[in-house]
């Protein structure tokens, strides 16, 4: 099974050399805001919360 990030490489690698927009959503919960929406969905919502800690880089 491919992870998330391999995916989302994918599919904005695709993209970009077919020359089609993506629009990029998490929650979507701003999709009112602005102009009409435009470009293929690329939804990801899947991937949230921590994906990577290193204690040793947290600066105070």
């Amino acid at each position: 099974m491919q992870s998330l990030i391999q995916v989302f490489a994918e599919r904005i690698q695709s993209a970009q050399s077919q020359g089609s927009p993506l629009r990029i959503r998490g929650g979507g919960s701003k999709d009112f805001y602005g102009g009409a929406l435009h470009g293929e969905l690329l939804e990801v919502g899947g991937y949230r919360g921590i994906v990577d800690y290193e204690p040793s880089e947290l600066v105070l």
